[in-house]
């Protein structure tokens, strides 16, 4: 018995651009992070299905992830390869006969280009992503969400590489969306999507994602690193009112801090180590079970070695 292969010996200069040992806290937007073991960069279907293929066929654990803005890798790193999708990021708009309009946008692109092609081409429906930093993968798979609306209401297909390494796409009605959440396949790897958009008006897009936009800079901390929203909001309670209610506005660990702007925000105000954010996280969700019998749930994802 060979036993089992490392990873460097997997993979080669066919797979593309690899970074060996890759410090995570050099691409989360929290900029916290241990190392790696491989980073590489995804830029065409056919290249990720050749790696995925590698990896499972190695048993070596893969990641696929988009900007990295809600995700906290633990100081240990991560043990495997994590996929960056950043290079599938073709967005292409199209009209069919029946006079719909649709978007398709593979998994890699920012969700800022595609809202600006959206309002580029006169279509409405994508406003609220307007300001979110994140991939259409991520948004997808977490079915993103703000200001009364979600990725699910926009989708009408998802293109997926399945865990047997076979390209499928699954239309809306086949798909399963919950809050901060959408039920795909175990191990499936999101490809595209195609959205749905009516015609609007220009100046009312133009002026809906400013607003958006502004809203966003004037609630959220944007001059610190951080990860988004970190608990997922309650019907009718906001996880930032909450946190702000049992006292944990400013309360630190380390340099990882809870936004004074805000709660649900934890700040990397310079030299924080995830060690640091996630015994924040685990304060703030014990004090919210202790003085309000509140479950806080986190919408930030979490992986890695302790």
């Amino acid at each position: 018995m060979g036993g089992k292969k490392k990873i460097t010996e997997v993979l080669d200069d066919t797979c593309g651009k690899i970074f060996y040992n890759e410090p995570m806290s050099q691409h989360t937007s929290l900029k916290v992070g241990g190392n790696a073991d491989a980073l590489i960069v995804i830029e065409s279907e056919d290249q990720l299905m050749q790696i995925v293929g590698k990896l499972k066929a190695a048993e070596i654990n893969c990641l696929p992830v988009g900007n990295l803005t809600n995700i906290i890798v633990r100081d240990g790193g991560y043990r495997g390869a994590i996929l960056l999708m950043s290079g599938l990021k073709e967005i292409n708009c199209e009209q069919i006969p029946d006079g719909g309009h649709y978007i398709c946008a593979q998994a890699g692109a920012a969700l800022a280009s595609v809202v600006g092609l959206s309002a580029a081409h006169e279509l409405t429906g994508l406003e609220f992503c307007a300001g979110i930093p994140g991939s259409v993968g991520g948004a997808v798979w977490m079915n993103a969400g703000a200001f009364g609306a979600e990725i699910k209401d926009v989708i009408t297909e998802v293109a997926l590489l399945t865990a047997d390494g076979e390209k499928i796409i699954l239309k809306k009605e086949e798909i399963v969306f919950s809050y901060r959440r959408t039920v795909l396949p175990p191990e499936a790897i999101i490809l595209q999507a195609r959205l749905k958009l009516e015609k609007g008006d220009r100046k009312q897009i133009q002026d809906k994602i400013r607003e958006i936009t502004q809203t966003r800079r004037e609630k959220h901390p944007l001059a610190y690193p951080n990860a988004g929203s970190v608990f997922k909001n309650l019907p009718g309670e906001p996880a930032g009112r909450i946190i702000e209610e049992i006292g944990l506005k400013g309360k630190a660990c380390g340099d990882a801090e809870v936004s004074f702007m805000h709660a649900n925000f934890i700040v990397n105000k310079g030299n924080a180590t995830a060690t640091d954010v996630l015994a924040l996280i685990s304060i703030i969700a014990d004090t919210a079970k202790k003085e309000k019998g509140i479950d806080l749930e986190t919408e930030v994802i979490v992986v890695g070695e302790n």
